[in-house]
């Protein structure tokens, strides 16, 4: 008798085992994507953040240039067909 009640605790301890390790991963695993998922998210909005970033730096050095460069404003204004108050201009169609 004393064989078959330790053969029984052996597998019970067996079965409880496997029992937990399968909720254990049941449990875990959907919250291991989660954390994935969420890690992805920060990666695509920190990539996001840096390029805005490089966006304000690009419009910061535009904005600097606009208040120093007299030719720079000038010649963004030609190109827009803008002229000096007077000024004749021809403009040549293709």
């Amino acid at each position: 008798m004393n064989k078959y009640l330790a053969n029984s605790c052996k597998i019970l301890f067996v079965v409880a085992f496997v029992t937990i390790v399968a909720a254990t991963v049941v449990i875990a695993y959907p919250k291991y994507r989660h954390a994935r998922d969420l890690m992805m998210e920060k990666e695509r909005i920190m990539r996001r953040i840096d390029e805005k970033r490089a966006e304000i730096a690009e419009i910061k050095t535009k904005q600097n240039r606009f208040n120093t460069d007299r030719e720079f404003v000038e010649t963004l204004a030609r190109q827009n067909r803008r002229v000096f108050p007077g000024e004749l201009v021809f403009v040549f169609d293709d």
